[in-house]
């Protein structure tokens, strides 16, 4: 979004916010606000990123080399409830000023439109993870859940004395996936602990808040937290390391897929077909990968499971191109490789959808380079 558009949003979104009686606080302003409430800070960090060759032409850069600057994760434990109370979106109003804790748009109003009755129920304690609009699109999707909610929830918990988090229950506008309900498991959240914010108003005489930091960049200290509580539960049986191809059924599939699975199958690939899997399934395929290839989705924030050594080599379409996997295979200490053809295979409107097509003979002789010539073909996926 244009930077013009994004001001006049925020301004509209003040104006709107004003007509209730609430000052919006810059996310900036929020850390100032909530100075004194901080309990836990992982500092800002810089990790730098190499450049990477486009795989189709290695004269040619996919991504330059570029410094990642994260942001700094806090956590915050408010006592001074008096004035203060939780949205249906799952944010905190407190002493007439709407706090920004995660990513400041228009949909902040969205909580006070409509007329949806809300049950309130009275608890001494209030973990608040997430506040956003999800629509699917923007955010809702599996990296949002896993970077921005559950691993926040991680470092909330790592903050906090164990008998505190057992006592106090969580709120946030639910995904209402399987894959949500299986990770708060995973990481000690039982059920009877969890509120949608939509529909239920939590009262409270204490809350406990962490702000989002960089959307393509979340703190490592972060990963570090969910990566260890979620590991702490699943016990994965080691096998011998796995090549996996990756595949998308929906958008960003890879149009010529048969023949790049034919050609993938000389290098013992495994083919990991789109469908839904639980989390301990994912952390073991992933745990268990050696060289991980795929048109770029969702799929790759699992490579927070994997080895250190292991090989994510990701498809892009020309139109979309981000990063966000290549940072989190350098925190991970693995090995990033990308691709993208010059070709554009299709004519939708929003490059977050386009599919991607790739050249076989560029392919070939790229593996070739990284895995060597295989000697014969392998055996049937």
């Amino acid at each position: 979004m244009a930077n013009p558009v994004k001001r006049l949003l925020g301004k509209l979104t003040r104006l709107l916010l004003k007509s209730f009686r609430l000052e919006l606080l810059s996310k900036e302003e929020t850390v100032v606000y909530l100075n004194n409430f901080q309990i836990d800070n992982n500092s800002q960090t810089c990790i730098e990123l190499p450049d990477v060759p486009n795989q189709s032409d290695g004269n040619r850069l996919i991504f330059t080399r570029t410094n990642a600057v994260t942001h700094p994760a806090y956590v915050w434990h408010v006592d001074d409830t008096t004035q203060t109370t939780q949205l249906p979106y799952g944010g905190i109003r407190a002493n007439g000023k709407m706090l920004c804790t995660d990513f400041q748009t228009f949909h902040l109003v969205k909580n006070f439109l409509g007329s949806q009755k809300r049950t309130v129920v009275t608890y001494d304690l209030l973990l608040a993870p997430w506040s956003h609009f999800s629509d699917g699109i923007i955010f809702g999707g599996y990296y949002d859940f896993v970077m921005l909610v559950a691993a926040k929830l991680c470092r909330m918990k790592e903050a906090l004395l164990p008998e505190i988090v057992a006592k106090a229950v969580i709120s946030y506008p639910l995904f209402q996936t399987a894959y949500e309900q299986e990770f708060l498991s995973l990481i000690g959240i039982a059920p009877d602990q969890v509120f949608d914010s939509r529909t239920h108003d939590v009262r409270f005489k204490e809350c406990v808040l962490g702000n989002s930091g960089h959307w393509f960049y979340p703190n490592p200290a972060d990963i570090r937290a969910l990566k260890k509580q979620v590991e702490k539960q699943i016990r994965v049986q080691p096998s011998a390391k796995n090549r996996i191809y990756v595949s998308r059924a929906g958008r960003r599939r890879v149009i010529n897929e048969a023949s790049l699975i034919d050609l993938l199958r000389k290098y013992d690939f495994t083919v990991v077909e789109d469908k839904p899997r639980s989390v301990t399934e994912q952390v073991a395929i992933y745990k268990n990968a050696s060289f991980i290839l795929g048109p770029h989705g969702a799929s790759f924030t699992n490579i927070i499971w994997c080895e250190p050594g292991a090989h994510l080599f990701e498809l892009f379409a020309p139109t979309m191109i981000v990063d966000h996997f290549r940072y989190l295979s350098r925190i991970m200490n693995m090995n990033y490789s990308a691709y993208h053809h010059v070709l554009t295979v299709s004519n939708k409107k929003k490059a977050l959808e386009e599919d991607i097509f790739i050249s076989i003979p560029d392919l070939e002789r790229c593996l070739d380079e990284l895995l060597g010539k295989p000697e014969a073909e392998g055996t049937d996926l």
